[in-house]
């Protein structure tokens, strides 16, 4: 989520869910990603395509409205002053809303699955846990840096992503970036184990004799039931400096900042009606 910095990154993430060409082929790019984790067989491919051709023309036409509603939203707030603290925790509920809607049809076409011969399932699993150890790898190669390096690093990341939205930071928002970054918990460590205990469901559910369809969809629908209590705070934690790092930022804007945030407002609210109306026909 560092990178979902609420009123401004909205702008960043809305972009990054539907820059113009890259979303226009989303379905080939979601096959292309299966396909590096499973070898189909031509039916199961023909399978594929149908139902992430049928996903992507959902999100098109469901979910691209939702967000730019939301955006428009955030856009007049920040235009008019009257953003609030309360609509930072909304744009967060929001966000994961659109996540869980997702989920949701995910699941629903899920059952693709249930196709795959044993031996796909077993080659999915150790692909998928492959995958994980490589993020471990990072990880460890991460924690040999200097601490100090690596919260540099932090913060050189999510400065870039808001001086692309508001231009140069003045002293008190860069003061206010890095007490957040310094104060914010390091939860990569947590989230993996997190993902071991959710792939460890997974791989019992999948190579069940027959699948377990049930327990598949439980894991696809609610994944955050394999958290443990001490991830949970720690994430409610994060989420609660987050919220109040954006309110900071919010507060500080200059005058030529406010104005820049608008107009980045309005390029992707023109990038999100070009896909609606390319969508629509």
């Amino acid at each position: 989520m560092y990178r979902l910095i609420g009123v401004f990154t909205a702008f960043v993430f809305i972009a990054g869910c539907t820059a113009n060409i890259g979303y226009q082929f989303a379905d080939t790019l979601v096959e292309w990603k299966v396909n590096d984790y499973v070898d189909l067989n031509d039916k199961q491919e023909e399978l594929l395509s149908e139902k992430v051709d049928r996903m992507h023309l959902w999100h098109a036409q469901t979910q691209l409205p939702l967000y730019r509603e939301e955006l428009k939203s955030l856009r007049d707030k920040v235009e008019k002053k009257s953003l609030t603290h309360e609509d930072i925790s909304a744009f967060e509920d929001s966000l994961w809303t659109f996540w869980n809607n997702v989920l949701i049809q995910v699941e629903a076409e899920a059952d693709l699955l249930a196709t795959l011969t044993l031996e796909q399932r077993e080659q999915l699993i150790n692909r998928l846990e492959e995958a994980q150890q490589q993020r471990y790898q990072r990880l460890h190669k991460d924690k040999k840096q200097n601490p100090i390096l690596r919260q540099l690093d932090r913060i050189t990341d999510v400065e870039e992503d808001l001086e692309d939205i508001l231009g140069d930071l003045t002293p008190e928002q860069d003061k206010l970036l890095r007490s957040w970054v310094k104060d914010s918990p390091e939860l990569r460590e947590q989230w993996l184990s997190y993902r071991d205990s959710w792939l460890t469901e997974f791989e019992k559910a999948l190579l069940s004799q027959p699948v377990d369809k049930k327990r598949l969809s439980s894991l696809i629908l609610d994944p955050k039931q394999l958290r443990i209590d001490e991830f949970q705070q720690q994430a409610q934690q994060s989420s609660e400096l987050r919220k109040k790092f954006l309110w900071g930022m919010y507060q500080s804007l200059n005058q030529e900042q406010r104005k820049k945030v608008i107009k980045k407002a309005d390029e992707y609210i023109d990038l999100l009606d070009s896909l609606i109306s390319d969508f629509s026909r």
